[in-house]
């Protein structure tokens, strides 16, 4: 009985089965050709050319190929106390620039950036050309880049200067971070995005670190950066687990010349004379940052040295050259939006809100001088002791997000110049500088 009951339901289940694929086989008869319709529309549409205007200009040919227009515009008014005299003057149209940026056949970002502002305001240009990069992104863990681009260096050089905190990038950045350069890098992530690295050999080191003449310093150059979030699978505080902290390093041989780094106040005003270097120039970086809620701390020390070999009198090997800059800074969005990944108000003020707005403050010091020798100090380009030089300030400034597009900085930068020959104004310790930025970015 047990084996006819057991027959019975099988041969019921089975008629059951049959039923119900009778009925997906009739489904797909009847509805297959809407089916293929709908799939060949799709198709259809991925090979169609569109304009698409949510956050910007994008102009999409299918799945192939996507450009995105960007312009990025920033316009600055300053003030100094004491006057000084300065190459932008007052009013200075410090950003005019137009770009795309976009990728083509899913594995390749490209961007294309220039700076306008050369035929725009008459301004001293020497590389309009900013970003011409292509990246090629097929593996996540090693990713292609090649172009004209920044060197993986420096915390807030890196950092687009549409996002900075403050007006007015560090001393240390601005005279210590390479900048831009010809050259190809490989860069990835590991561990869930934990640690993120860049490595690659350029050209020369970087559009910072000219020489007297406002030259690139020839020869092959070596940069590398990692960061990564060691903390952040610890049993610590939440808001301490997004601490990240990164550390650069770059090598370059520097032919013989007056082409050492420069040191530049706010004003421009150059702190430090150039000295006759030869061999190598090295730079060493370390950087943290916490970004929490509203709230973001950055922190960033580099120690450069130039080699000075056979530079003296004598042709014997003079002392390294040293520079040193570190700073310190805290923000707080007091109208409660994020700051991790930007900041973008949460009731626009075209719109009848207040947009966002964000309190801003940091202290830094840049020093320069040689390693230690016996003997007096002199400003000779080939003295074996440097007189030592170092500027510290410190900066509070209110940066106002009113939308989407549009950010209005304020900065007030008090500065303090140690060696008081090689001032703005000779003899004049202290200085005031206000700024006021616009800025539009798409």
């Amino acid at each position: 009985m047990m084996k006819i009951e057991n027959r019975l339901k099988f041969t019921l289940n089975a008629l059951q089965f049959w039923k119900i694929f009778s009925f997906l086989a009739v489904f797909a008869l009847l509805f297959s050709p809407t089916l293929e319709a709908q799939e060949s529309k799709k198709k259809k549409e991925s090979r169609k050319v569109r304009l698409e205007l949510k956050n910007r200009p994008s102009i999409r040919f299918g799945d192939a190929l996507r450009v995105d227009v960007r312009a990025k515009v920033q316009t600055d008014f300053r003030s100094f106390s004491p006057q000084v005299q300065t190459p932008e003057g007052t009013f200075d149209l410090h950003r005019g620039r137009v770009g795309l940026e976009g990728q083509f056949l899913k594995h390749f970002e490209y961007e294309i950036e220039r700076d306008f502002r050369q035929s725009l305001a008459n301004n001293d240009q020497r590389y309009p050309w900013k970003d011409v990069k292509l990246d090629f992104t097929y593996f996540d863990n090693f990713q292609l880049l090649v172009g004209k681009f920044k060197m993986p260096f420096g915390l807030d050089e890196t950092t687009s200067e549409h996002e900075t905190d403050f007006s007015l990038r560090s001393r240390t950045a601005d005279d210590l971070s390479p900048g831009r350069s010809v050259g190809g890098m490989l860069h990835g992530r590991f561990f869930s995005r934990g640690v993120s690295y860049w490595a690659g050999f350029f050209r020369h080191d970087g559009e910072n670190g000219r020489n007297h003449n406002g030259q690139p310093i020839a020869g092959q150059t070596f940069a590398g950066r990692v960061t990564g979030t060691p903390i952040r699978e610890l049993a610590v505080p939440e808001f301490l687990r997004p601490l990240e902290l990164g550390m650069g390093y770059t090598r370059s041989d520097v032919p013989e010349g007056l082409s050492s780094i420069r040191g530049n106040a706010y004003s421009d005003e150059n702190l430090i004379a150039y000295a006759y270097v030869k061999g190598p120039r090295e730079r060493m970086g370390v950087d943290a940052t916490l970004i929490t809620g509203p709230f973001s701390l950055k922190s960033e020390l580099v120690d450069l040295r130039e080699a000075r070999e056979g530079q003296g009198i004598y042709l014997e090997d003079l002392p390294k050259k040293l520079s040193r800059g570190w700073y310190a800074s805290v923000t707080w969005v007091v109208t409660g939006e994020k700051k991790e990944g930007g900041v973008t108000p949460r009731k626009d003020f075209l719109k009848g809100g207040p947009g966002a707005i964000e309190l801003a403050a940091r202290f830094e010091q840049i020093r320069f001088g040689t390693a230690k020798h016996i003997g007096d100090e002199f400003r000779s380009p080939r003295s074996p002791n440097f007189r030592a030089q170092s500027d510290r300030s410190w900066t509070i400034g209110v940066n106002w997000y009113t939308n989407r597009y549009v950010k209005i900085q304020a900065d007030a930068v008090n500065e303090q110049i140690e060696d008081l020959t090689r001032s703005p104004i000779p003899g004049t310790k202290g200085f005031w500088l206000g700024i006021l930025r616009l800025q539009f970015v798409m």
